[in-house]
């Protein structure tokens, strides 16, 4: 258990296990506890690394969201803990931030994980857009404005991404099929899975399933 001070905020974060690093960055409105079950499935493979991003959790309350802003945090907190480039497990806003970090500090990343991962909002369906729109309107959550108005990233954006990637899905998620299967399609060496009867948290959350794709994907 630790923090790092980074791009004026503090960010907690805790280390499991033993072996090379790998970084786990959880959801929006969620914190690293996300990722509880996984990490103790990996520990005896891996050196896990499970962060609060900005506004989550243990990490500094902040005002307003922007995932520009979380990938420069991460890419100046592997700065201070890794000499060499990562591999990366994201889920949702997490798979958002591992886009931005492939694309802006490509020498920081090895290889990513990406779980539930949308590049622009309306990859969102629009069922899930109507029920952040309405939380919004009850209680004016910032993480609702991030989820409706960000990110907004283009095909020419991640086909520069080059590092191996995962892109990954439920079933029933709320990210549109389609919508997965083009940011599969963009990402110039990537590999697409959709699992069957699964939701959009139902294989992260709580949930050791990726713990096998872990142990071969991350091993070189």
């Amino acid at each position: 258990m630790a923090y790092l001070h980074v791009n004026d905020i503090d960010l907690y974060y805790e280390v499991h296990g033993k072996g090379k690093p790998v970084v786990f960055l959880h959801g929006n409105g969620e914190d690293h506890t996300s990722f509880s079950v996984l990490w103790q499935a990996l520990q005896d493979h891996f050196q896990v690394y499970v962060f609060d991003t900005r506004g989550h959790g243990k990490s500094s309350k902040v005002n307003e969201y922007h995932y520009a802003d979380m990938a420069t945090d991460f890419a100046l907190a592997f700065e201070q803990l890794f000499t060499q480039p990562v591999d990366i497990l994201g889920f949702s806003d997490g798979g958002i931030i591992a886009l931005f970090l492939a694309i802006w500090f490509p020498k920081r990343i090895h290889k990513m994980i990406l779980c539930g991962a949308n590049y622009h909002p309306y990859g969102i369906k629009e069922e899930g857009r109507i029920a952040m729109q309405e939380e919004y309107y009850r209680n004016g959550n910032p993480l609702m404005t991030l989820m409706l108005q960000e990110p907004w990233l283009t095909q020419e954006d991640l086909q520069k991404i080059s590092a191996p990637a995962w892109v990954i899905a439920g079933e029933h998620d709320i990210i549109e099929d389609a919508h997965t299967r083009e940011l599969a399609d963009f990402l110039p060496n990537s590999h697409l899975l959709i699992l069957e009867n699964e939701d959009h948290t139902s294989y992260v959350v709580g949930n050791d399933l990726l713990a096998e794709l872990c142990m071969e994907f991350f091993v070189d």
